[in-house]
């Protein structure tokens, strides 16, 4: 997450003193225990070996190292210290390094997910081959690798020069069924062929997000189409330009196929916001006032979802905040779209579910059966437990009464919930 996110320290200030009537304050979580949970969860696929105790040990002391020495926010400081090392070092060593320092970002940073697009696209970049890379994807920092491994894909010189665009296939680029590679891996693998995609019709979302029908599943049309629109998004951070227009503030979520204008509408608030100068502290009831004017309004919800996305970062601090913060919105009928924006991320991005159980044991009572409930469904689509982890993990809530509803969650009854979109 970039962009909005930059700001957040700022902004949990001003909301502070805005909301400090309605909830306590407290101090910024350093959040170390980011990123930890089951055993099986964010782990590399299995595709790539292990490695001995030796490359083990070097790499482990060269992430390290890297690390210590990117401290100053320069996002390009990893990337140029892999290249660094290659200079010196075996291919097995600066791989194994790699994936090494991917972990300590996501355990440091719960919004590390800009600082993965840019290791993703080094990662192709390096391996210069697609299979190569996405074996070294991972589904920390929000998936956010395999994001930038197809940035950098699809930007190649291979497609650059007198390619029929329409004759490159797509549906066949993630690991798809096969063995050790989870449905989220698969799911955070073709969101990244959407930001590909945008860059491969140089941000034409109308040409980029068509070639998302070529999947079959709904989920990943939907997760693709999120892609294209969230590339969008960052390309209007980092240049201002984009597939936009100023004279049409909703564009071009407005004009794209009714089908994945939801998917559009869910990242319209960053867009706003940086837009017209604003900031989600000082502005947060403009930007549920911008949600409340999309037309037709059937969509309002997932611009008030994408609010929630974007006061995850709020949660970790100060859940109590960003639970009042949702609560902001002038239509309370979709003031539970906004929390679910909110439980949605900080499950996937944190991929544990400690700080999703403290957000719904503060949530208002109305809002606990459900978010339970979403709990569940991600322990259960995400970390596959067996009966005893899924009771131990559903015990943590202390909301007694609640316990049932993470137990008995089903997926499958929930298919808004179950998708978990990539963040």
């Amino acid at each position: 997450m970039s962009g909005i996110f930059l700001t957040s320290v700022i902004a949990l200030v001003f909301l502070a003193l805005t909301l400090g009537n309605i909830v306590p304050v407290y101090s910024i979580d350093n959040h170390t225990k980011h990123g930890t949970n089951m055993s099986m969860q964010n782990q590399q696929n299995a595709n790539v070996g292990e490695h001995d105790a030796s490359v083990y040990n070097s790499s482990k002391s060269s992430a390290e190292q890297i690390m210590a020495s990117c401290q100053d926010d320069d996002e390009h400081c990893t990337m140029m210290a892999l290249d660094d090392l290659n200079k010196t070092v075996s291919r097995q060593l600066v791989l194994g390094t790699f994936m090494d320092l991917v972990q300590p970002y996501d355990e440091n940073n719960y919004s590390c997910h800009h600082e993965g697009h840019h290791l993703g696209m080094w990662l192709y970049d390096y391996t210069r081959n697609l299979k190569e890379a996405l074996n070294y994807a991972t589904v920390l920092c929000g998936g956010s690798i395999y994001h930038g491994i197809f940035q950098s894909y699809f930007g190649g010189e291979q497609f650059v020069h007198n390619v029929d665009k329409s004759q490159i296939m797509i549906t066949h680029l993630c690991p798809v069924g096969q063995e050790n590679v989870t449905w989220l891996h698969e799911r955070d693998c073709i969101h990244g062929i959407g930001h590909g995609l945008v860059k491969l019709y140089n941000y034409n979302t109308t040409a980029a997000v068509d070639r998302c029908d070529e999947f079959i599943p709904l989920w990943a049309q939907s997760a693709c189409s999120r892609g294209v629109f969230m590339e969008n998004t960052e390309y209007f951070f980092e240049t201002g330009k984009g597939d936009f227009d100023k004279n049409d503030i909703y564009s071009p979520c407005d004009r794209t196929t009714e089908k994945f204008a939801p998917q559009c509408y869910y990242y319209y608030p960053e867009y706003n916001l940086e837009r017209n100068n604003l900031t989600l502290g000082y502005n947060l009831t403009d930007a549920f006032a911008q949600c409340d004017n999309i037309s037709p309004d059937k969509f309002v919800k997932y611009c008030y979802q994408g609010i929630g996305r974007m006061l995850a970062p709020f949660a970790y601090a100060n859940p109590e905040l960003s639970i009042a913060a949702c609560y902001l919105g002038n239509q309370s009928t979709y003031h539970d779209d906004c929390l679910v924006g909110t439980l949605k991320t900080i499950m996937k991005t944190d991929a544990k579910t400690d700080v999703g159980v403290k957000f719904c044991s503060l949530s208002k009572l109305d809002f606990k059966a459900t978010c339970y409930e979403m709990v569940g469904m991600w322990i259960k689509t995400f970390l596959y437990p067996n009966q005893q982890e899924l009771l131990s993990e559903c015990a943590k809530a202390p909301d007694v009464d609640y316990v049932i509803n993470c137990i008995n969650a089903n997926p499958e009854t929930r298919i808004d919930v179950l998708m978990f979109e990539p963040v």
